[in-house]
């Protein structure tokens, strides 16, 4: 089976044995700096929260899926570096707008597609989520609304402020909590 509405993409499979991997193992296999792996780990990292009552609650990440990284006018290291986020979270990654693969990235989860290529993206029905690397408001908005106009669940939109700060890591992933009650 692929993903990303039978274009032939990526194949599930793969994606979802890179998700399974330990956030370690997948930010070793990314070869990232210490300090690009440090702030990835620490935001992708498995939180212990505090429950009111005694009980136990952890929080943990994984990937959605497929996304979409949209990097028409973004440098190549901007890109390469909002591709190793959605990785990093357990993803499978469409890089559109740009001539983009990287050595040292897992070949297959990526792939690269033409500009022409971004509505087709956004309609596929499997897909989890779109980063707009570079562009303002102006840029955003086309996206935004086509992301509206699908069905089904609402998918995140990262854009060019948001995906390069720690604390808007989790929104690569799809959240699961875990509670343990005492009583």
């Amino acid at each position: 089976a692929t993903l990303l509405g039978g274009l032939g993409l990526l194949p599930q499979a793969a994606q979802a044995a890179w998700a399974e991997r330990s956030i370690g193992e997948r930010l070793q296999a990314l070869g990232l700096s210490a300090d690009e792996g440090t702030a990835l780990d620490q935001g992708l990292a498995e939180q212990t929260l505090p429950g009111p009552t005694g009980e136990s609650n952890t929080l943990r990440l994984h990937g959605r899926g497929v996304w979409v990284v949209l990097a028409q006018g973004a440098s190549h290291a901007d890109a390469q570096a909002a591709v190793k986020r959605c990785l990093a979270a357990g993803n499978a990654v469409v890089c559109a707008g740009t001539d983009f693969m990287a050595p040292g990235l897992p070949a297959h989860l990526l792939r690269t597609a033409s500009e022409s290529a971004t509505a087709s993206l956004l309609t596929a029905p499997d897909l989890a989520g779109v980063c707009l690397v570079a562009g303002d408001d102006t840029t955003a908005r086309p996206v935004q609304s086509a992301l509206a106009a699908r069905s089904g669940a609402i998918l995140p939109l990262i854009t060019g402020s948001q995906w390069r700060r720690a604390d808007q890591l989790n929104r690569f992933g799809a959240e699961q909590t875990l509670t343990i009650n005492t009583a």
